[in-house]
Order: structure tokens, then sequence, then C-alpha cells
């Protein structure tokens, strides 16, 4: 196995946009470099698999990334140690006692690349529990459209947008905020629920916005020898009643998210649906990852 990438995130934040705890996290310059090399020899193989097919985004570049790639890039690490963090601090947050065993995997991941006038209309996440996105490229798009009855408004091109409800998001609102917007920066984190609603504005003019996104699923047991479960290092470990997280199961090693050759005929038929629900269509395909 390749040796990971040791340096610590510059800035690791958990916070309250609105309802839900979510995280801002700065990743450190190996961290983000190691990524858009890697991004780039997925862009540039043409064996790469398309990942459209289960996206909702109304983009046409979005590529299957596996657990190898970032394994490779020294990067899988420092994004498994981010998602425990996140679902360690939120566990701390809700008073749950000190000794509770937690797990928690990426279980799919993919590039995105953006192009002029695509999108991501409002959608959230399923067969997860926790999604994120983080940025590699991010060229300056603001003030391209030079409309003059708008120059005096908040130029949103290429932002994310996540909308937990319909609460007020005017300057000096103090009763409460539904709403918070993002212009992406390369080497930025966002870590959220996975049944956050979010959406991505368009862009016109030259350039590539391109982003990795992934999701993960996680588990919080008491202490026991009542079953064994697999940790993020291969591993077993006893534990007793579940107390938060997936219902269903963690199964961590995801056909999607391992490249074929390393799949088993038993383990092929055994995954959950992934998908995102493209709420802003109304509808969605009931597709299977490929």
């Amino acid at each position: 196995m390749k040796e990971q990438i040791t340096s610590q995130p510059l800035r690791f934040e958990i916070q309250r946009w609105f309802g839900p705890l979510t995280t801002v996290c700065e990743m450190p310059v190996e961290i983000t470099q190691a990524l858009i090399d890697m991004s780039d020899k997925i862009i540039e193989d043409k064996k790469t698999k398309q990942h459209g097919s289960s996206l909702a985004g109304v983009i046409h570049k979005e590529l299957k990334v596996y657990k190898e790639d970032l394994v490779e890039a020294g990067a899988f690490n420092f994004l498994e140690s981010c998602v425990r963090t996140y679902v360690q601090t939120v566990a701390d947050s809700c008073s749950m006692p000190k000794d509770v065993v937690i797990v928690s995997h990426i279980n799919s991941c993919w590039t995105v690349s953006q192009f002029a006038n695509e999108y991501n209309p409002i959608h959230n996440h399923t067969g997860c529990e926790i999604s994120a996105v983080l940025y590699l490229k991010t060229p300056d798009v603001t003030g391209r459209r030079n409309i003059p009855s708008k120059q005096h408004k908040q130029d949103a091109d290429g932002n994310i947008t996540f909308i937990y409800n319909a609460g007020s998001e005017r300057p000096g609102d103090i009763f409460e905020k539904g709403l918070v917007q993002f212009t992406p920066q390369a080497g930025k984190l966002l870590i959220f629920p996975s049944y956050l609603l979010h959406q991505v504005y368009p862009f016109i003019g030259e350039g590539e916005r391109r982003s990795m996104a992934f999701n993960a699923t996680y588990q919080i047991f008491k202490p026991g020898p009542g079953m064994e479960v697999e940790t993020d290092t291969g591993k077993g470990v006893a534990v007793g009643e579940l107390i938060a997280g997936s219902q269903g199961g963690i199964q961590y090693q995801k056909p999607y998210f391992l490249r074929p050759k390393e799949v088993s005929v038993v383990e092929e038929g055994n995954y959950d649906n992934h998908e995102e629900k493209n709420l802003f269509r109304g509808n969605y395909s009931d597709t299977k990852p490929k």
C-alpha cells in the first residue's frame, strides 16, 4: 500500500449552518495537489467509467473514482479521517457515552468537471448517511454576465447552495437562516448529512470548475461482545447494541467503490442502491451503480 500523506487539515471546523451539524475543512496543500494529480489521470484515461447515470447533475463529465485511486494518491486515509472526526465530534455533541465504538467508511466517490452552462439541480444523496464535496480547480467566474441592473447583487454563478428550509436568508434577519451559499475555493472540503438538499449554479465562459464528491456511511455501537464489525483498517472489532447510524450495516467492501476485478461473484449482489435524488425534476431513475 502506498504511503499515505500525513499532513493535517489547515482548518477543521464543525459548524451549524442551520439545523444539522456540518463541517468546513481546509485541506493541506499536499492533499489538494495529490487529488488534482489523481483526477488528471482519471480524466485522461480513456478507460475511466462515467458515473453520470447515477447522478442528478446536468453535466457531461462525472467520472467514477475507486478506493484504489485514493490510496494511490496518498489521500485515502486523510479523507476517511475527516469523516471519522466529523462523526466523532457530532456524537460528542449529542452527549453519547465516551466508550462507544464508531465505524465509518467512504462507500462511493466521483469527480465532477463542470463547464459553461452545466449545473446540478436541487438534490440529495441516498445509500449513505454522509456526503461531501471538495474543490480542486475553481476559476473566477464572477462578473461575466455583466447585467447593468444587477451590479449591486451577489453573483452566484458556480456557487453551491445548501437548503434546509424556507427560512430567510435576508441580511440582518435575526430569526432563522434556511439557506447557506458557498463560493468554491480550491482546497476546501464540505461534509454534511446526505439528506441535506443542495444545488450548484451554472456559469458562463471558459474554465473548468473541478470538484470531487464522495458518500460515506457510519454506525455507532455500545461496547460489548455481541457481534464483530469491520473497521477501516480491515480488522474486526467486537461491539454491542447499535445506537445510531446505518440500520442496514456498513458493508464496507462496496462493489461500486472497488474496481471490478476486486469484486467476487458473491459480493456483486451485496449492495444497496445508490443514486442522487433529483428533486428539481421530480423523479429519478432507479439505477444501480455500474
